[in-house]
């Protein structure tokens, strides 16, 4: 079992392996955090994400937030944010995610912008990370010259035709060039997929770890399918958590020194879902302390009752027999 999971080099392998259950899932995550522990030791770092605006310009069949949605839209004033900010960096924080729908008017992103600028003043050894879509390469330039070093920008699928389906104002050609020129402007970037999504098959699922073998990157995440109340996907089955936990493990496996997330999305499905992602081989902690609570109820990415990681999250790592860390070098 250890030669096999160890070489997981093929798509014929990656799927074997995403199949295991019992005692060969556990030898799997076995295995997993064996690698994730040999490169980081017990460390986990700990993020804090600030939800600055549900406004998006996309129509992603599956998210609460696409533009056809009927949500109440909002974009964080000033003062919220670098409140919010000041005591996330009082509480030890020092990588804190910005997370928005995707949106690229000039007035909104130089608003943004501006705003970032002056947190990067203020707080030096903060890391700064953006999760904005798709913007444009004068935009990723921007960011990148008023400090901000990482980027998330997800493929979703590897399968063209899927991606179409669930993204149909979008192509997976256009977001791979995307990823493609974030790395060349210099961000550290984060991409990964969501575990299952209807019509998904198991080999483009091996296909979606080989891709992210393929780019190369420091940061990689997958998130399990929820259907979400405000999509077309309402009603759907969700993803099963065996599927999610292997590929989770997989990419520990085939990526080692990648920083990999438990997400909430794994604990809306299953109870203990993030601590199952430790267990899995996971190694950051994302904690959703840092937007104003009347307006994260307005961020729907998942569905309507959000689950909110904040200091659970923290005891859950000790439960993982891990140890948090505030920024994790890459």
């Amino acid at each position: 079992l250890k030669n096999q999971f160890c070489k997981l080099r093929s798509k014929e392998e990656i799927v074997e392996a995403l199949l295991v259950e019992g005692t060969q899932q556990e030898r799997l995550f076995e295995l997993a955090r064996r690698a994730r522990d040999e490169v980081f030791s017990k460390r986990v770092e700990v993020r804090s994400v600030i939800e600055y605006s549900n406004v998006c310009r996309q129509a992603c069949r599956y998210c609460g937030m696409n533009v056809a949605s009927p949500i109440k839209r909002y974009i964080l004033g000033d003062e919220e944010v670098l409140r919010s900010v000041d005591r996330l960096y009082r509480a030890g924080r020092r990588v804190i995610m910005f997370q928005t729908g995707e949106c690229v008017m000039r007035s909104y992103f130089e608003k943004l912008t501006r705003l970032l600028g002056i947190i990067k003043k203020k707080y030096r050894d903060l890391t700064l990370m953006g999760c904005l879509g798709n913007l444009s390469a004068g935009q990723y330039k921007t960011l990148r010259q008023i400090g901000m070093e990482r980027y998330i920008l997800k493929f979703e699928t590897s399968d063209t035709g899927l991606y179409k389906q669930i993204k149909p104002s979008d192509s997976l050609a256009n977001r791979l060039s995307h990823i493609y020129l974030l790395k060349k402007i210099g961000f550290q970037v984060s991409s990964g997929n969501i575990t299952g999504l209807p019509s998904q098959t198991i080999g483009s699922l091996a296909d979606d770890l080989l891709l992210l073998k393929k780019l190369d990157i420091p940061m990689g995440s997958t998130s399990i399918f929820i259907p979400n109340d405000l999509s077309e996907y309402a009603g759907y089955q969700a993803g099963n958590i065996d599927l999610t936990l292997n590929f989770m493990a997989i990419l520990r496996i085939m990526c080692p020194a990648m920083l990999i997330p438990t997400t909430s999305s794994l604990e809306l499905v299953v109870k203990n879902g993030q601590y199952l992602g430790f267990c899995a081989g996971a190694n950051v902690a994302t904690l959703h302390d840092g937007t104003p609570k009347i307006k994260a109820k307005k961020f729907i990415i998942y569905r309507k009752d959000r689950y909110e990681p904040v200091a659970s999250l923290l005891k859950i790592i000790g439960q993982a027999h891990l140890e948090p860390a505030g920024r994790i070098s890459l």
